[in-house]
C-alpha cells in the first residue's frame, strides 16, 4: 500500500522504488563500513598522545614500538611481522642500531610495502 503511494508521489513503477531503495540501503551500509574502517587502522598522520603508566613510566602512543629495544614477542604484534621477521630485527640490531624507522628496511625481508603496513607503530628514541 505505501510503496503504491510512494510510486505515484515519484512517478514510479515500485519495481523502480524498490531498486532505489535497494540502493539507497546499500549506500548507507556501505558508508557505514568506510567510516568504521577509517577509525580503525591508523595512518601516518595521526597524532600520538602520551600515555602515563604509573609514576615514571611514559609511552608515546598508544600502540608505537622502537625496534632498537622492543623484545621480539612486541615485534610480532606488527602487522606483517611473524617470529622470523622479529628474530631478525633483533639479530639485526645487535649490529646495528636503527636510527630512524626506515632503516628497519635494512632487514632482510622487510621491503617497501612490509615498511609502508609497520610506518605507522615504529618510532625511533633518538
Amino acid at each position: 500500500m505505501h510503496i503504491q503511494r510512494l510510486a505515484a508521489f515519484f512517478d514510479y513503477t515500485p519495481t523502480q522504488l524498490k531498486a532505489m531503495g535497494i540502493l539507497t540501503v546499500t549506500a548507507i551500509l556501505l558508508t557505514g563500513y568506510l567510516l568504521i574502517r577509517s577509525y580503525a587502522e591508523p595512518t601516518p598522520q595521526a597524532v600520538s598522545m602520551p600515555v602515563f603508566l604509573g609514576e615514571d613510566q611514559k609511552f608515546t602512543g598508544i600502540f608505537l614500538i622502537d625496534p632498537n629495544t622492543s623484545p621480539a614477542d612486541s615485534l610480532e604484534l606488527l602487522p606483517g611481522i611473524g617470529r622470523t621477521l622479529a628474530d631478525r630485527i633483533v639479530e639485526y640490531r645487535q649490529q646495528h642500531r636503527f636510527e630512524q624507522e626506515i632503516d628497519i628496511t635494512e632487514v632482510k625481508g622487510i621491503g617497501p610495502k612490509l615498511y609502508e603496513r609497520i610506518k605507522p607503530y615504529l618510532r625511533v628514541k633518538r
